[in-house]
């Protein structure tokens, strides 16, 4: 019984002292200096991997509802295609590949949703946009050529291409 108390509490402090930084090296695709340099400015705190998920697509729905002008609906749907970008960059660099297809739907469906029927304000978001594709070539390289994953990121980057 002390062995395994001794065990726990070695363990528990070693799990203590790793740092985010060294978690995120071993897990990653890319280093954060690597995607920082493709223009990426940060992941979004809420991600579909995340028991909470639901909740903050509830209160995004609820919040799109109470916005009557339609300019300011569609200035939020491109704020929404933010998040969406960079929960999609999070799931793909932390290798969540177990959310990674539903979460390129996801952006993608949203994208169509604004190629559809918000595309006129495009020009305004046409750098941020370009940076999109940048960054999913980026992860996407980092994938064997002939990978499922791969082809999910690809449709993501096409679909992104289409709002240019």
């Amino acid at each position: 019984m002390f062995i395994r108390l001794t065990v726990f509490l070695l363990i528990s402090i070693l799990l203590i002292n790793l740092s985010p930084a060294t978690y995120a090296l071993e897990n990653t695709l890319i280093t954060e200096q690597e995607l920082n340099l493709t223009g990426f400015s940060g992941y979004e705190s809420i991600n579909p991997n995340l028991l909470i998920y639901p909740i903050k697509q509830l209160i995004e729905k609820i919040e799109l509802t109470l916005k009557f002008n339609q300019e300011n609906k569609t200035k939020y749907q491109y704020t929404l295609l933010d998040k969406r970008f960079e929960e999609l960059v999070f799931i793909i660099n932390f290798k969540k590949t177990g959310f990674l297809e539903e979460t390129v739907q996801r952006y993608n469906s949203h994208l169509g949703n604004l190629i559809a029927n918000n595309k006129n304000l495009a020009s305004d978001y046409k750098d941020k946009i370009l940076n999109y594709t940048i960054v999913l070539k980026t992860l996407q390289d980092r994938y064997d050529s002939t990978s499922a994953y791969r082809l999910l990121i690809q449709q993501a980057i096409d679909t992104t291409r289409r709002l240019n």
